[in-house]
C-alpha cells in the first residue's frame, strides 16, 4: 500500500501520521518495532529497495514512513523509485509505505508545485512524475493550511477536549497572539488547560489567554539569550538546565526560543531601518517591554546570524514532530557550537 500526505499543514499532517502510527502498533506490532523511518533527504535508492524486499522480524507486515523526499539532490532518484514503484506494484503490497511532503502542495491549473523560500518553484520532470503517479494513488491527500473557521473550530473542539469553553472573542485573541500557526496554537491550549486545570470556571476569558501568553517571554528565555549574545556557553547550558529541572518539556522550550528569535530577526531588521522603539512596537504589535528588552537583545547579533540560528531551531522542529530528533541533545549541541 502506498500513501502520500502532503501540503502546507505540517500540523494536520503529523496529527495524521502519529493516528497511524498508533492503529499500526495497536492492530498490528504492539511495540512498533517495525515501523521504519527515513529522512528523505538522505535516502539512497538501495535504502528504499531493502525495505520492500526485507520481511520484517517483529509482525507480517510492516510501515515505512519517508520524510521530504524532495529535498534529495541525488542525481536521479525520483526517476529510478518511479520506476521501482511501478515495476514491484508495491501499492497492492501489505506492507505500508507513506510518502510525506511538507514542501509540496497543488495550486489551481499549476498543478503541483515546492514551497520556495520566496515564491513557489515548479517541479522538474523527474519530480513531477514522481509525485503525478503518487498523487493518483487511492490513499492520496493534501493537507492545507487551516481557513478561519477552521482554526477556530479546531480551538474549541482541543479546550472542549479538556472540557473547557471559550467565546469567539477570545479564539481570535489566541489566534491573534499566536500568529495563526497551529502548532502555537497547540502548545498554548495545553497550557491553559494546565493552568485551568484546578479551576472551577472552564471559561477560557481575556485574562487566562494574556497570563500564559505573556509567560512565552519570561525573564529565563531573555536570560537566556543574552548569554547566546555574549557566546557565554556555560550560562546557557545552566539555563537550559534549568529550565528542565523545573519541569519545562523540551518541546515547550523549543517553541519558546524558536519564537523569541523571530521576533529579534524582526526587531533587528527594523532597527536596520532606522526604526526606533516606538515605530517597532507599532510596526510589530507587542508589548513595549518585549520590544524594548528584544531591542537590547538584537544589538548584539547580525540579522545573517539570528536566521542561521532560527534555520537550526527550525530544522528541529521539523525533525522532531516526524520522531526523526532528540530535542535536548540537538538543542545542547546548537548552543556548543555557538
Amino acid at each position: 500500500m502506498i500513501i502520500f500526505f502532503y501540503g502546507e499543514n505540517d500540523f494536520k499532517i503529523s496529527q495524521k501520521i502519529k493516528e497511524l502510527q498508533n492503529k499500526f502498533v495497536q492492530e498490528v506490532n504492539k511495540d512498533g518495532q517495525s515501523i521504519f523511518k527515513f529522512e528523505g533527504e538522505k535516502l539512497k535508492k538501495e535504502d528504499f529497495i531493502s525495505q520492500i524486499n526485507n520481511d520484517s522480524l517483529f509482525s507480517e507486515k510492516k510501515m515505512v514512513i519517508i520524510f521530504d523526499l524532495i529535498k534529495n539532490k541525488q542525481k536521479g532518484i525520483f526517476k529510478k523509485l518511479l520506476e521501482y514503484l511501478k515495476k514491484d506494484k508495491i501499492n497492492n503490497s501489505a506492507d505500508i509505505f507513506i510518502f510525506i511532503e511538507r514542501n509540496i502542495k497543488s495550486k489551481g491549473t499549476a498543478g503541483l508545485l515546492k514551497a520556495g523560500s520566496i515564491k513557489d518553484l515548479p517541479l522538474n520532470l523527474e519530480e513531477k512524475e514522481l509525485y503525478t503517479f503518487l498523487k493518483i494513488q487511492k490513499y492520496s491527500q493534501e493537507f492545507k493550511n487551516y481557513t478561519g473557521s477552521e482554526l477556530s473550530n479546531f480551538i474549541k473542539n482541543e479546550l472542549n477536549r479538556y472540557n473547557l469553553k471559550i467565546d469567539n472573542k477570545e479564539i481570535q485573541l489566541l489566534i491573534a497572539i499566536t500568529g495563526n500557526n497551529p502548532w502555537n496554537v497547540y502548545n498554548e491550549i495545553k497550557k491553559i488547560a494546565h493552568y485551568k486545570f484546578s479551576e472551577e470556571d472552564k471559561k477560557v476569558n481575556q485574562k487566562d489567554i494574556e497570563k500564559i501568553s505573556s509567560e512565552i517571554f519570561s525573564e529565563n528565555i531573555f536570560n537566556f539569550t543574552d548569554a547566546i549574545s555574549a557566546k557565554n556557553t556555560k550560562q546557557a547550558l545552566k539555563l537550559l538546565e534549568e529550565q528542565y529541572s523545573a519541569g519545562s518539556e523540551p518541546d515547550y522550550i523549543l517553541t519558546m526560543l524558536l519564537r523569541q528569535f523571530k521576533i529579534l530577526l524582526q526587531i533587528r531588521e527594523l532597527l536596520d531601518q532606522n526604526y526606533n522603539s516606538q515605530k517597532i512596537i507599532s510596526a510589530l504589535k507587542l508589548k513595549p517591554f518585549i520590544v524594548n528588552k528584544g531591542i537590547n537583545q538584537a544589538k548584539n547579533f547580525e540579522s545573517q546570524t539570528i536566521k542561521k540560528i532560527i534555520n537550526k531551531l527550525s530544522e528541529i522542529e521539523i525533525n522532531n514532530r516526524s520522531g526523526l530528533t532528540n530535542i535536548k541533545a540537538n538543542l545542547g549541541l546548537i548552543i556548543a557550537k555557538l
